[in-house]
Parts: C-alpha cells; sequence; structure tokens
C-alpha cells in the first residue's frame, strides 16, 4: 500500500483501527468519512480503498460487488479498478477518487 495521494484535494487523516479480520475479497465501509464515506476492500492481501460513491449514479459502491480488482456499482453495473480507481466500462462514467493508507498498518488512511 503506498502513502502518496493521488490528487489534489487536502487530506484529513482517519484511524480506521485494525482491518486484519477483513478477508481477501471483501469490503467494509466506513460511512463518517469523508463526504461519500470510503469502502476499503482487501485483494489478494492487499487493502485498497475508494471513496464509497460510484461516479456515474451517485450510488454507494459498498453495496455493490468486488470481483478480482473490481468493484461494480450496484445500481447500473459501472465497474471500478479498486488499485487505481479507473472507470471499467458501461456505463458512462468517471474515475473514482482513491483513498491511500498513510501508515504500512493500514489503521490510517488520507481523504
Amino acid at each position: 500500500m503506498t502513502s502518496d495521494s493521488t490528487d489534489a484535494h487536502s487530506s484529513d487523516t482517519h484511524n480506521l483501527g485494525p482491518l486484519d479480520d477483513l478477508v481477501d475479497g471483501e469490503t467494509r465501509s466506513f460511512e463518517d468519512v469523508g463526504d461519500y464515506g470510503i469502502v476499503v476492500c482487501n485483494v489478494q492481501g492487499e487493502l485498497y480503498a475508494l471513496e464509497d460513491n460510484c461516479s456515474h449514479a451517485d450510488t454507494p459502491l459498498s453495496e455493490g460487488r468486488l470481483r478480482g480488482w473490481h468493484i461494480t456499482c450496484p445500481l447500473h453495473g459501472a465497474s471500478f479498478d479498486v488499485r487505481d480507481g479507473s472507470h471499467g466500462g458501461p456505463p458512462p462514467g468517471k474515475a473514482c477518487r482513491v483513498i491511500r493508507s498513510s501508515e504500512s498498518t493500514a489503521k490510517s488512511w488520507s481523504t
């Protein structure tokens, strides 16, 4: 997990507590972080986090499915790569904001 921010927004750090119990293929949402909340995803033992909002439908991604590196919006099926937030196809949309961990234990996240 990297500690670099992917955008120019000012950041706040949020301690989410231990995430050791989040197993491969699972997600966990934190509604009280940032404007839309964040969704943390475990893919192959690595933790990734995105703003919990579909750029196409303004719907929580945490209510969708995580399959491999992609989380799918439950409303229209828009897909986003959890590694970089890129939009993977229909319907049209833009990338989702990636949230980076600010420490190697992945307990703290900067929004």
